[in-house]
């Protein structure tokens, strides 16, 4: 099947929103390095679905709760709002500091809390005694248990809209009439947001993760996995579609959080929450530079000699006050990745015999990132935060690689500006509300290497000119979220509204230089060769030769689209008692530009600490929840069909054409062009996902838990040619035949929601920190997932059979039986710390294809048949099975997605050693902090740390050298069939090399 861009757009990637969260009761040992201190409430988008009388009902309420914002006292009066704590979600300092006993020795599990008289917030101690809390400007308490030592209580800590140097705090030991018989860290939370199975990762354990931004944000989405139906989603402070921030601006990473939040549009499992640093209140920077040379790595098995490359990362920041209320976080990465990208292929030489064609070509990638954020303490109870970032990325022979030749490459240069602002007001003791806007500002400008026509042998090159052709777009993203918090006695209730726009004005002359395909290099061969040797048209197709299809775009190159979602929600968790948690929440979400646009989306979920008492731990907790996920639809295809309706742009087929003809809109008028629509009936995605988990505590060493989902998913994106020859009706040998149910010969391509798709996936992680200087966590997914829609989002992708897209039916694309993801941090002697993470993955599904258009439909993924009768020519025999490639009545399709790819094993080390010097800064006192407690008799006075830190690391990528193949050539007819041809990209930054090192150093003060 021919890749137009304009025919089959890709895929956008769907985020959506991060809202506010509350933190109640979290004495829980189970998060990786902390617990989580705050309730995030995010929001996210999904798709629409007619909706009955009774859920005309239930949205009318749901909007009324989110219009109460105006006036939040009509439906809580002050009495009723003063029963307990609220909880607020955007920080404007931080408390941080570790726990030590009097020998020095860190504590971990230590029960951390902090109130004052608007809100309390908990966490636990890590593996190594430190904890963080996000907190409001305010004037704080904070007490500390652990069991064998006496209660530490320290008043008077005052948050002023920065980050508090961070504390050092020795506990005495308890005599023994005072030791704490019942440790509170021991106790489950049952909060929707506090389950086990999600992981935070704080500034200190992010270094468990690559040093490489790229293979960073690899790693990231491989833990978060997702629900096996949908890719994981990124937020960044909240907001969706923004780019992964260098590892350097990164405060904290979020994963897998309170899963059936209706503030969410997606499931919560595969959702990553970046949190970027804010402004502190000294003066403190952070530079580094890492890289690796072609020297020290290992050579890329697919290829021979290659042009030298390299990889060059600068990057730093500096952060500071600005006055009393305001702080700023400065920060530039630049990155310069000279690499190489391998294509092996056969093709022809210039005396038209085939020979194959290997080599590296170089494909360089230059970006840079700047950014800029302000956080001001407007007033006592307000918080403003603002962001600004720019990004540029440069790419040279973009496009190539595997069987595209260099010819086919690009050159593109993308500008990304994001502008983010968000205010935080605790409007009383009970009520937090988050206003926030975002606007990304989006230029792409791509030229292509060549104009000449593309030419595609299936399955052997693809070479000639870019079918992309001569590309600029210019996006413009705005998204408006309002979100507020209501603490109302055992209820905590979360109403929220999101508003996201996209307008996209694009010029594309994607396919105006024509595009010919050819299902085999001998068919390809005989052509050349007949023109070569001025044959007529006749002679070349009767020795066999002439392509099997071109195509070719012509009309108005430019179109612009706006479209909008809207995601309004309300949700109630509600504390029934100490030992369980109920939530029940609806979501109402739509879009423009699509017929349906009415989603009721309804969620529960309940937690039950089992056989948890004052004096005993639960034995384990139980949690469990259903609700309906909607998918939005995405703009490609809303540009497609207002471009490509025959009328604006034509999109021109023609079968079998004549080898001796060149084509162009002149010649082509008396062809009906294709048209692209949307489904009238088009219905939204959703998916309806139910699950329970079984979280076990392992007492100070960590935790285990194990979650199972089941996901039925319903209207499933896909395309369709509504004028297809009706079955049995075409003759390949024969052009244009077949019967129509429309009549002509006129392709009607529509986006149809007529897939589903079932998925069943049982996953399990757990955390440990078994001793102090040794922390691990691990992330395993079993999965198996069925579905008529190729891949995730597959608006874009066309079933092989218009009238039946249920034959279709088959092993997903993401289908991946078992993936392990696993790492760990090992504190060496002399201050040496080593991470290792471990990725094992099994292999992924790839489709089978004849090579040909069997059916007349204009696409190529039609798949063969198992082989009945092995002496009929069109059978080809392979590893996979024996197959027909030109099937004939009785015989068994074989199903979509029915070749395994190999396995992935990689193990990446990462070594560092850092050395501090310099001054020893003291503080200044807080005068309104009594001063800190006296160190217990015998120990050390602890000493503030010194003011500069310089360290070294580096970081092996693949370190066993195990060789990761790439998914194999699927199409039967290719010599490559069954065979991969390059490595694997997943989790890996360089394309050149099977093991990469990568040299580090930094700087800190």
């Amino acid at each position: 099947m021919s890749d137009n861009p304009e025919t089959h757009p890709q895929s956008l990637l769907q985020t959506n929103s991060e809202s506010q969260r509350s933190a109640k009761n979290p004495h829980n040992p189970h998060t990786f390095v902390t617990a989580p201190e705050s309730k995030d409430s995010s929001s996210s988008s999904k798709t629409p679905e007619k909706i009955s009388p009774m859920a005309h009902r239930r949205l009318t309420w749901t909007v009324a709760l989110a219009l109460s914002f105006a006036a939040p006292s009509a439906l809580f009066p002050p009495t009723a709002l003063a029963q307990s704590q609220i909880q607020a979600t955007q920080v404007s300092g931080a408390i941080t500091g570790t726990v030590s006993d009097p020998s020095g020795a860190r504590i971990p599990n230590a029960a951390v809390h902090v109130e004052n008289d608007r809100l309390k917030r908990d966490t636990v101690t890590d593996a190594a005694g430190r904890f963080s809390l996000d907190l409001p400007t305010g004037t704080y308490k904070m007490d500390i248990l652990s069991d064998g030592f006496e209660p530490f209580v320290r008043e008077g800590i005052a948050i002023a809209g920065k980050a508090l140097k961070p504390l050092v705090l020795t506990l005495p030991i308890a005599t023994s009439n005072e030791i704490v018989t019942v440790d509170a860290s021991k106790l489950a939370g049952t909060g929707a947001d506090e389950n086990a199975s999600s992981l935070v990762f704080d500034s200190k354990n992010l270094d468990t993760l690559s040093n490489d931004d790229a293979t960073l944000q690899q790693q990231v989405l491989a833990i978060a996995g997702g629900d096996g139906q949908h890719p994981p989603q990124i937020f960044v402070d909240g907001f969706s579609g923004g780019r992964f921030p260098p590892k350097s601006s990164i405060r904290e990473i979020r994963i897998n959080q309170n899963p059936y939040s209706a503030a969410y549009d997606g499931l919560g499992f595969g959702r990553v929450e970046i949190l970027t640093k804010p402004g502190s209140d000294k003066l403190h920077g952070f530079f580094q530079t890492q890289g690796n040379d072609r020297a020290f790595n290992s050579n890329n098995p697919f290829t021979g000699a290659q042009p030298p490359y390299h990889t060059l990362n600068l990057d730093g920041n500096v952060s500071g006050p600005i006055g009393k209320k305001t702080s700023f976080f400065l920060a530039g990465t630049y990155n310069d990745q000279q690499n190489n990208t391998v294509v092996n292929a056969q093709t022809l030489d210039a005396n038209n015999n085939p020979f194959t064609f290997s080599q590296a070509i170089p494909d360089p990638q230059v970006f840079h990132t700047y950014s800029a954020r302000l956080d001001r303490q407007l007033t006592k109870n307000n918080t403003l935060t603002s962001r600004y970032e720019y990004n540029q990325i440069n790419m040279t022979n973009g496009g190539i690689g595997l069987l595209v030749l260099p010819t086919e490459g690009y050159n593109n240069s993308t500008t990304t500006q994001t502008l983010q602002i968000g205010n935080s007001e605790i409007i009383g003791p009970h009520l937090i509300n988050d206003t926030r806007f975002q606007y990304i500002r989006t230029r792409l400008a791509q030229t292509p290497v060549s104009s000449a026509p593309t030419v595609i042998v299936q399955g052997v090159f693809s070479g000639g000119g870019s079918a992309l052709g001569l590309f600029h777009d210019n996006q413009d993203r705005y998204e408006f979220q309002d979100y507020l918090s209501i603490d109302h006695g055992k209820h905590f209730l979360r109403l929220g509204i999101r508003y996201r726009l996209l307008r996209d004005s694009n010029l594309s002359n994607a396919n105006y230089n024509g595009q010919y395909i050819y299902p085999d290099l001998n068919t390809y061969q005989i052509t050349q060769q007949g023109l070569a040797n001025h044959l007529t048209a006749a002679q070349i197709l009767a020795n066999g030769g002439g392509a099997t299809q071109f195509s070719l775009t012509a009309g108005q190159s430019s179109a612009a689209i706006t479209t909008a979602d809207v995601g309004i929600y309300a949700d109630d968790e509600w504390k029934l008692n100490k030992n369980v948690t109920l939530n029940f929440g609806v979501r109402f979400e739509s879009q423009t530009a699509i017929p349906d646009r009415s989603d009721p989306a309804p969620r529960m979920g309940f937690a039950w600490a089992v056989h948890q008492a004052d004096k005993h731990p639960a034995w384990f907790v139980l949690r469990g929840g259903f609700g309906l996920f909607y998918s939005r639809f995405d703009a490609p295809a809303i540009l497609s069909a207002k471009r490509q309706n025959g009328v604006t742009q034509q999109s021109y087929f023609v079968q079998n054409p004549d080898p001796t003809v060149t084509y162009t809109p002149a010649n082509l008028t008396g062809t009906a062009p294709t048209i692209y629509q949307i489904d009238p009936h088009l219905r939204s995605n959703y998916d309806i996902i139910s699950g329970l988990s079984v979280e076990r505590s392992l007492g100070k060493i960590g935790s285990i838990t194990v979650n199972y989902l089941n996901i039925r998913s319903v209207h499933q994106f896909v395309s369709l040619n509504v004028n297809a020859p009706l079955p049995g009706t075409y003759d390949p040998s024969v052009p244009n035949s077949g019967t129509r149910p429309l009549g002509g010969t006129q392709n009607l391509y529509q986006y149809s929601s007529a897939g589903e798709g079932v998925g069943n996936i049982l996953f399990t992680n757990y955390n440990l920190h078994p001793v102090k200087w040794f922390t691990a966590w691990g992330f395993y997914v079993n999965q198996h997932a069925k579905s008529d829609a190729a891949e995730p989002g597959g608006y874009a992708n066309f079933v092989s059979n218009s009238y039946n897209p249920h034959a279709d039916y088959g092993a997903s694309s993401y289908d991946v039986t078992n993936r392990l993801f696993t790492g760990g941090s090992f504190n060496l002697p002399k201050g040496i710390t080593l991470e290792p993470f471990f990725i094992a993955r099994g292999g992924r599904a790839f489709n089978i294809t004849t090579g040909a258009d069997n059916n007349g439909d204009s696409i190529y993924n039609d798949r063969p048949a198992f082989a009945t009768d092995l002496t009929r020519a069109s059978v080809v025999k392979t590893s996979f099975g024996n197959f027909d490639t030109s099937p004939i009545a009785g015989q068994k399709i074989i199903p979509s997605n029915y070749g395994r790819g190999p396995t992935y094993l990689s193990l990446q080390l990462s070594l560092n050693k850092s050395f501090k010097f310099g001054p020893r800064r003291v503080e200044a006192p807080d005068p309104s902090a009594p001063p800190p407690p006296p160190p217990a008799k015998g120990a050390p006075t602890p000493k503030p740390d010194p003011a500069y830190e310089l360290g070294f690391s580096a970081e092996g990528q693949n370190v066993l050298n195990h060789v990761n193949g790439a998914i194999p050539i699927g199409v039967l007819t290719s010599p490559f069939f069954g065979k991969s041809l390059s490595l694997e990209s997943g989790f890996f930054n360089n394309s050149a090399a099977n093991r990469t090192i990568n040299l580090r150093a930094f700087f800190r003060f």
